[in-house]
């Protein structure tokens, strides 16, 4: 069952409902430096039923961040969260995000699909790096910054017995829900002024 909605019309209400989504969990990121679980769920399944639900009237449908929008169905919204969640894993399991910043970029998945999902990492993996280069060059801790991300890299050396862990070992945590949210826009600011996506699948 579909919703009866024009592609465009779906398009802007996928994108309004993700951008709240995101502010809302950058605005509690940035004050209590935690995104709540029930709000990842909300951005989940909202994404999930907004690609099950939409309109579909292409036969290949490019999802929310197209030109020529159209729902991606319930199969491929999954796989967006899962894809999603698989490229964002590795960087918890070095301590560099937390888990709420993993589940929430996957929540975001379920809204983009896939191919959309690893474009979108790239985006928020720039977001993130130039927030912390930002925060480094204000806060005047470079060496500080190196040292951590020498100790984060060398801990994944074969016998290393180092144990780095950026929630507690860094002067600064930034809320990583601020980078998710600019890397969205970013994605969507790129594709929407007429460019092809990074990688292409």
């Amino acid at each position: 069952m579909n919703i009866g909605m024009a592609p465009g019309d779906w398009q802007v209400l996928g994108l309004g409902l993700l951008a709240l989504c995101l502010a809302l969990a950058a605005l509690s990121d940035g004050r209590q430096r935690r995104i709540p679980n029930a709000l990842v769920l909300a951005t989940l399944l909202v994404g999930l039923l907004l690609n099950a639900l939409g309109p579909q009237p292409f036969r290949d449908n490019q999802g929310l961040f197209s030109l020529y929008p159209g729902a991606l169905g319930w199969g491929a919204s999954v796989l967006g969260a899962l894809v999603a969640l698989v490229v964002f894993l590795p960087f918890h399991a070095l301590r560099a995000l937390g888990a709420g910043d993993v589940k929430l970029f996957a929540a975001v998945g379920a809204f983009a699909g896939p191919a959309a999902s690893v474009n979108l990492a790239l985006w928020v993996l720039l977001a993130g790096g130039l927030l912390a280069l930002a925060r480094m060059a204000m806060a005047r801790n470079t060496r500080l910054v190196m040292r951590n991300t020498l100790a984060a890299l060398g801990q994944m050396l074969p016998g290393s017995v180092g144990s780095f862990d950026a929630r507690t070992q860094t002067a600064w945590r930034m809320p990583y829900a601020v980078a998710i949210a600019l890397g969205v826009a970013a994605h969507a600011a790129w594709l929407f002024s007429g460019h092809a996506p990074i990688l292409h699948f």
